[in-house]
């Protein structure tokens, strides 16, 4: 099984699909329809993860590249290392404790499947970002995490709050992402290639 990019499309697909569709109606029922939706998908991350630890811990990296764009060096390729297996565990496990509350803190009127399915795609975004072998595809994740974070502040659009903080995530993460890809580009260079597989073996050359 392809565990890496099975592990970022639970949420990203099956979670954001799933959740707007069951929680489409603003009812109590609605609500623990697509709570319970997202509390699955979390768990079944959790558990594609926990059946490659102990490949893992056994200093095996999981490594998976499909051609994407190659001419601009963008490629689907994830990886997973000991590093990246604690990372994702940790944006997996946050992601369940945060939709058992969420269904508890939401109210009846609030529409479910808006927020379970942006919460997943932010989850999604959050786990590429960890995941990710190819820095170029790092930053799409990176940028995938300034919407849905933007869609998750300004959840409450009617609230002034919510949408200047919205906003301010948003000029935040995109600057970051800018500067971030200014970084990824330079290094991309200098290494000769976006694959942080090869990257770490050419070290000594950087």
């Amino acid at each position: 099984m392809n565990i890496p990019a099975a592990v970022i499309l639970l949420p990203l697909l099956g979670g954001t699909l799933a959740c707007a569709w069951l929680g489409r109606e603003t009812s109590p029922r609605g609500r623990r329809a697509a709570a319970w939706a997202a509390a699955l998908v979390a768990l079944a991350a959790l558990g594609l993860l926990a059946s490659a630890a102990p490949r893992v811990f056994a200093g095996e990296t999981l490594l998976v590249h499909t051609d994407w764009v190659p001419a601009i060096g963008l490629n689907l390729g994830f990886r997973i290392d000991g590093l990246a297996w604690m990372f994702a565990s940790l944006i997996s496990g946050m992601g369940l404790l945060i939709v058992v509350y969420a269904a508890h803190y939401l109210h009846d009127d609030d529409p479910p499947g808006k927020f379970f399915a942006t919460l997943m795609l932010f989850m999604a975004a959050m786990l590429g970002i960890v995941l990710s072998d190819n820095l170029l595809l790092l930053i799409v994740f990176w940028e995938l995490t300034s919407v849905s974070s933007f869609l998750l502040i300004g959840y409450w659009g009617g609230r002034e709050e919510s949408r200047q903080g919205a906003r301010m995530a948003l000029a935040i993460t995109g600057g970051g992402g800018l500067a971030l890809l200014g970084g990824v580009v330079l290094l991309g260079q200098i290494a000769g290639t976006y694959e942080l597989s090869q990257m770490l073996h050419r070290g000594a050359e950087i």
